[in-house]
């Protein structure tokens, strides 16, 4: 994981086409984990993903979502595998899975995302997990077909929350942000 600051470093060395090969075609986004409410230590020492899945509690949706607009800063940036082509990314608690997300509202093997470079496009796809795959806070995906996710789209794996960007439109957002701030610096002499 990279944090926002880190890829804004590397989004002011790099142009455009570059810091997509760099990233991917598109980007997971989320708040780190110390920020938010934790559940506490695991029981017995066992790591995550050893224990059975919990239920989820849909509630906090929507917090998670409020948070990942308006702090930006302090967002980190999920690695993903380097995608060719049309790829697949398999997401869950199982250390084998390409997006492992240690939390215990997530199934072991808990969605698919497929990357299509000829379209361009992500879709996404709940296989059949314990709490399901939400888009956008409300759209349970839990026995959904694969759906195509547009660029600001939230996705939540269980209570685990990301914002999906395409690379072009983080590296706008960031080559905006960096200028303001420098712009708001050189006023204040």
């Amino acid at each position: 994981m990279l944090t926002i600051r880190e890829i804004r470093a590397l989004a002011g060395n790099l142009k455009a086409d570059r810091f997509e090969r760099e990233l991917g075609p598109f980007t997971l986004i989320q708040r780190p984990a110390g920020l938010g409410p934790s559940d506490g230590t695991d029981p017995m020492g066992l790591p995550l993903n050893a224990r059975a899945t919990q239920i989820a509690r849909p509630e906090r949706l929507t917090g998670d979502v409020l948070s990942l607009l308006f702090e930006f800063e302090v967002l980190i940036v999920a690695t993903l595998p380097p995608l060719e082509g049309s790829d697949e990314l398999s997401v869950g608690r199982a250390p084998d899975c390409d997006l492992v997300l240690d939390d215990p509202s997530v199934s072991k093997r808990h969605a698919t995302l497929r990357w299509s470079d000829r379209s361009r496009a992500c879709t996404l796809e709940d296989l059949r997990s314990t709490n399901g795959t939400y888009l956008n806070g409300s759209i349970r995906m839990r026995k959904a077909k694969a759906m195509t996710l547009r660029d600001g789209d939230i996705i939540s794996f269980g209570e685990v929350t990301f914002w999906y960007l395409l690379t072009p439109t983080l590296y706008a957002q960031l080559k905006v942000g960096g200028n303001t701030a420098r712009k708001a610096g050189t006023h204040r002499r």
